[in-house]
């Protein structure tokens, strides 16, 4: 099994860093630095400006948004009899006698409404009329579930509240309004007071307690737990932020003159919270809300009912707890610092403004879904901060690392020369440097590129995991359906041969061991010789032996031989990068070896036989006790020196076949066949054996060396006749096998037994040579027509069984391959 290679790069990685190595490392070091610096910064601006509200107008605008889109209906139970201009208009002007006031409680009260609530401060005695204050008392006193309103001053004495006159027996309640600095109402402080008696609940809170028989809380109403001090001393506990249900005029109204005409139904304030107040044109006090549009201002009673609303409802809206509020503004930092530091610029801008949309939109959603609020301003300052401070910085580092890169390869020695230049350290000056330096690298890339093209031999580039990197076109040829590309870089295109566990290229791409198992028939050789070179790149591996170094010789399934020879190849630091391997085909050497011994075979013993036999017969008719009859003398004679011939002839056309050039023509295969069969019609004839064709009159046309075929033919054609018992048939046929067309050649022989047929195409080798009456031959018949049919492409068959005959075909492609 193959050493790990991403171990040993992670390894090597590793040290590199423990080492302190410079370079990409370093930088990348400090870049980390860089970034974390920065980001602790903008967190500790952006968490400031979320606690002291350095944005607070533009968070208080979201806020706006946020309950303008969460607008809902009034509540049916709440209703305001509004003082308004046809009542003042009719009744008189204001202030009217507090009789009007008292039968407008009477006839409200009639009713049985749960809770009136009189907007209008009757902190003072009526000097004019003394009998209206104990009307109104009377009236109040009888109703029962009065809520009168209190206001808080400021006098040389301080800070106080000033209540109801004496005599009136009611509920009371401040109604003091906090606009915020932009001077829009938004909120309300449940309880206030001066610091040394109890505080004093909200007008709301009053009216929304009216009834229980237990003392007012802050935790029955939603609020937000907040304290606020003014230059008086002036205390407001338990803010509220107003939920509003919609612009002025969302909650049901009546007029006063109605109400008292008896215009309005009984039992109509039934159970209902009843709030009287002025609306009239410049009476009463009005305030920007959020919801108000067309400059239309909201009066203090209906922004009562909005806030009796979200007590009874408990949808007040309040502040999101500290731990919250503080995640919320640092993690859509650390956001948008993570998509800074590990995006593209492109990305990372695409990224913050997701991130800022988000935190707004969160900001807008919360008070409608959960009626919480968060402010987004310290969130997204801190995430606009990110984006161009960090790309400042990284500008500027890439500028550095640029400026140290460019002036390292400067000095480095290179394959082509290159004019020396000074760099400018403008921007514009590093680029320019930059892309005559990328240019200079195209020019050593091409040069290289083209050099590896110009190898001899197919070499492919791998990295340590075996992937292959880089292969010339001579290795895409020899695996083609697993390497394409462009340019002198190839990569995978047909994974059918991939293992599948892809255990030594990565995802996507072959490798070199999979394109060995591939090739080769055999391919344990080729894959232990790629685990001993990946074994040789560890530091502490032994050094690869001898044998090893000098590669290994493959064998393809169509008997090509290759040697499998590689070597590491290094990077920067001298530490491995990769191998490069080489394919040397050795098929010719090996063919020449072969051709050679067969030479040597030749001509040591079948050449050398007849002639010393010819020597042995002179030598014994040298003695005349030993003479034989001159007939019988020169028969043997002749026989050996007709050997000799046959012999010299076949090992001739063996080596005519086999030569590099041969001449392929356009040629009819059915003439050719009948011109084979031709010249053994006589043979036939002398043997008694019938010669049979089975071939169709237009037959294909094809590229072939027609003199070496029908030789070929012939010689099958003759074996079948010599090998036949006389009276039996020899048939030629010519038939299309799909791809191929097969000449295929019959005999009723003896056949060939298993074992003979695996000897059939060697040199000198005779199936029948040991039987008395067995054929003469030379036992390279066979072979050269295996040679034949291998240099056009195709191929021999045999298929035989003992006593009932052989039948061999030569298989030639429609689509010439010859060469």
């Amino acid at each position: 099994m193959a050493p790990n290679r991403t171990d040993l790069r992670s390894g090597q990685f590793d040290a590199a860093e423990r080492e302190g190595a410079p370079g990409a490392m370093g930088f990348r070091r400090r870049t980390r630095l860089e970034w974390a610096l920065l980001t602790a910064a903008v967190l500790v601006i952006a968490l400031a400006a979320s606690s002291f509200s350095w944005f607070e107008r533009a968070d208080l605008a979201v806020l706006d948004l946020a309950i303008v889109a969460q607008e809902h209906p009034a509540r049916n139970d709440i209703v305001i009899v509004a003082i308004d201009d046809e009542s003042i208009g009719v009744i008189g002007r204001w202030p009217w006698r507090r009789t009007v006031l008292a039968a407008l409680v009477d006839q409200i009260g009639a009713d049985n409404p749960r809770a009136i609530g009189i907007d209008v401060i009757l902190s003072e005695h009526d000097i004019r009329y003394p009998s209206d204050d104990a009307e109104l008392a009377r009236s109040v006193a009888r109703s029962g579930n009065v809520v009168l309103p209190m206001v808080g001053e400021s006098g040389s004495s301080g800070a106080r509240l000033r209540g109801p006159m004496d005599g009136l027996l009611a509920q009371t309640g401040h109604i003091n309004m906090i606009v915020d600095t932009d001077g829009v109402a938004r909120q309300v402080y449940l309880r206030e007071g001066d610091g040394e008696g109890p505080p004093v609940w909200h007008f709301a809170a009053a009216m929304a307690a009216l009834g229980q028989h237990t003392p007012v809380t802050a935790a029955q109403f939603r609020n937000e737990r907040a304290v606020r001090m003014d230059g008086a001393g002036w205390i407001s506990q338990d803010r509220l932020r107003i939920p509003f249900v919609g612009p002025p005029g969302s909650f049901a109204r009546v007029s006063v003159l109605d109400v008292l005409s008896g215009e309005v139904s009984r039992g109509y304030f039934r159970d209902k919270s009843v709030l009287i107040g002025t609306v009239a044109t410049g009476l009463g006090d009005v305030f920007p809300t959020p919801v108000s549009r067309d400059g239309r201002a909201m009066s203090g009673v209906e922004i009562l009912a909005n806030t009796l609303q979200a007590l009874l409802d408990g949808t007040g809206i309040v502040t999101v707890p500290k731990p919250v509020g503080w995640l919320g503004t640092i993690l859509p930092v650390l956001l948008a610092a993570l998509a800074a530091l590990r995006f593209s610029p492109r990305n990372a801008l695409l990224a913050t403004v997701a991130i800022v949309a988000a935190v707004v939109g969160t900001s807008l959603c919360l008070p409608g879904s959960m009626h919480l609020w968060f402010a987004p301003s310290g969130a997204v300052l801190g995430c606009m901060m990110v984006y161009p401070l960090w790309s400042w910085r990284r500008q500027e580092a890439a500028l550095r690392f640029l400026s140290e890169e460019l002036g390292r390869l400067a000095h480095e020695p290179g394959l082509l020369a290159a004019p020396a230049t000074r760099i400018d350290h403008s921007l514009d000056g590093r680029m320019q440097a930059v892309y005559g330096m990328t240019s200079r690298l195209r020019d050593m890339r091409r040069f290289l590129s083209d050099g590896l093209e110009s190898l001899p031999e197919a070499t492919v580039i791998c990295n340590l995991d075996g992937g292959i990197l880089v292969a010339n076109r001579r290795a895409v040829a020899l695996a083609p359906t697993m390497l394409q590309g462009i340019d002198g870089a190839y990569y995978a295109n047909d994974l059918r041969y991939m293992r599948g566990s892809n255990t030594y290229g990565e995802l996507g791409r072959p490798a070199l061991p999979d394109l060995i198992e591939a090739m080769f028939t055999v391919a344990g050789p080729g894959l232990a010789y790629w685990d001993a070179l990946c074994g040789a790149l560890e530091g502490d591996a032994p050094v690869m032996s001898s044998s090893d170094s000098h590669g290994v010789e493959l064998t393809t399934e169509d008997g090509r031989r290759y040697l499998l020879h590689g070597g590491p190849l290094h990077g920067e630091a001298g530490r491995p990068a990769g191998v490069i391997v080489s394919l040397i085909d050795i098929t010719a050497i090996r063919r020449a070896e072969r051709q050679r011994e067969q030479t040597l075979h030749f001509l040591s013993h079948d050449m050398r036989s007849p002639q010393a036999s010819i020597l042995a017969l002179i030598d014994m008719q040298s003695r005349p006790d030993r003479a034989l009859p001159q007939t019988e003398l020169l028969g043997r004679i002749g026989e050996h020196a007709h050997r000799t011939l046959a012999l010299a002839d076949d090992f001739i056309r063996i080596a005519q076949a086999e030569s590099q050039s041969l001449t392929f023509a356009e040629t009819d295969l059915t003439q050719i066949v009948l011109d084979a069969t031709d010249e053994m019609w006589a043979l036939a004839k002398a043997r008694g054996t019938e010669l049979r064709l089975d071939i169709d009159e237009q037959g294909p046309r094809l590229r072939v060396a027609p003199a070496l075929l029908a030789r070929a033919i012939t010689n099958l054609v003759n074996n079948a006749i010599k090998y036949s018992p006389c009276g039996t048939e020899v048939t030629v046929r010519l038939r299309r096998l799909g791809p191929y067309m097969a000449i295929e050649v019959s005999d009723q022989g003896p056949g060939i037994s298993q074992d003979a047929q695996a000897r059939l195409f060697r040199p000198f080798s005779r199936v029948h040579a040991h039987g008395a009456d067995a054929p003469s031959g030379s036992g390279l018949g066979l072979v050269f027509v295996k040679t034949v049919a291998e240099r056009h492409g195709g191929r021999v068959m045999v298929a035989s069984e003992v006593g009932k005959g052989t039948m061999f075909s030569i298989w030639l492609p429609l689509r010439s391959r010859a060469s």
